[in-house]
C-alpha cells in the first residue's frame, strides 16, 4: 500500500495549525507529512510554536523539504550547516528523508558534491535531489550515484518542464523514494490534480508504472480543497483501470 503525503502548508497558520488540521480532517487517507522549511532564516527562527513537543505522538511519518535559499554563493559547507541546523530542530520526529534542490549555480555538481559529503558525515537521514527548472537530474546522475542519494521525481516539474527523459535512466528512476504530484496549468502552480489534462494524465499514468513500488506520492498541492479532490484521482492515477471492450 503507498505511503500517500501532504505538505504541512494547507491552510493559512503556522506549521502545528495545519498538522493539527490535517491530523483532524485527513481522515486516515494522509500517513505522512512534508514538513516545508522552504525559506532559511523563517524556518531556522522556528519555535516550538511551529513545532511542539507533542508531534512525534501523531500518527504520521513525516519528510523535509530542505530551504530552496540555502547560501550557495558563500559555499556548500555553509549551505548544509543551516540544512542541518534545521533537521535538528525535528530529529524527535525521525524524518525518513530530506529533499533538496539543486543550486542553479555553475558550479553546481561541485557544489552539490562537497554539500553531500558534508550531510552524509553527519546525518543519516537519506537526501534526495529533486527535479527543477534548472535541473532534470540526468546532468548530475553521476553525483547522485556517488554520494548514495536518493530521487524526490516532481512530476508536476516533469510535465512542466519536459523532463521525461529522466526515464531514460534506469539508475535513477531506481532510486525515486519520493514522487510530487501536482497540475502545473502550464507552467509550475500546483494545482489540483482535477486540472490535469488528458494527456497529462496519460503521461502520469505511464511514468507512476515506471516507479518502485515503495515511492512515497506526496500532494504538492498548498491547499487543502486541492488536496482532498487530489486524493480521490490519485488511486486512479497510480493504478489504472484497463479499458473495457
Amino acid at each position: 500500500m503507498a505511503i500517500i503525503a501532504a505538505p504541512s502548508r494547507v491552510i493559512p497558520g503556522t506549521t502545528a495549525q495545519n498538522i493539527r488540521f490535517l491530523h483532524q480532517h485527513a481522515g486516515g487517507r494522509i500517513q505522512e507529512i512534508a514538513l516545508c522549511f522552504f525559506e532559511t532564516q523563517p524556518s531556522l527562527a522556528y519555535t516550538t510554536d511551529d513545532l511542539p513537543e507533542t508531534l512525534p505522538e501523531l500518527p504520521f511519518s513525516w519528510h523535509v523539504h530542505l530551504p530552496v535559499d540555502l547560501p550557495w554563493h558563500i559555499g556548500p559547507e555553509a549551505s548544509a550547516n543551516c540544512a542541518l541546523r534545521l533537521m535538528r530542530k525535528v530529529e524527535a520526529l525521525q524524518p525518513r528523508a530530506a529533499v533538496l534542490h539543486a543550486p542553479d549555480l555553475p558550479a553546481r555538481k561541485a557544489l552539490l558534491a562537497a554539500f553531500a559529503d558534508t550531510w552524509s558525515a553527519r546525518c543519516a537521514v537519506p537526501l534526495l535531489l529533486e527535479n527543477v527548472e534548472s535541473c532534470d537530474l540526468v546532468d548530475i546522475a553521476q553525483i547522485i550515484v556517488d554520494a548514495e542519494c536518493g530521487v524526490c521525481l516532481d512530476l508536476g516539474h516533469m510535465l512542466a518542464y519536459r523532463q521525461q527523459n529522466i526515464f531514460d535512466h534506469a539508475e535513477l528512476v531506481s532510486r525515486v523514494q519520493l514522487a510530487h504530484w501536482s497540475a502545473p496549468d502550464g507552467a509550475d502552480r500546483h494545482l489540483p490534480l482535477t486540472r490535469l489534462t488528458g494527456e497529462e494524465k496519460n503521461s502520469l499514468q505511464a511514468a507512476a508504472a515506471q516507479l518502485p513500488d515503495t515511492t512515497t506520492h506526496l500532494l504538492e498541492i498548498f491547499d487543502w480543497n486541492g488536496v482532498e479532490e487530489s486524493l480521490a484521482l490519485l488511486p486512479e492515477l497510480l493504478h489504472p483501470q484497463p479499458a473495457e471492450g
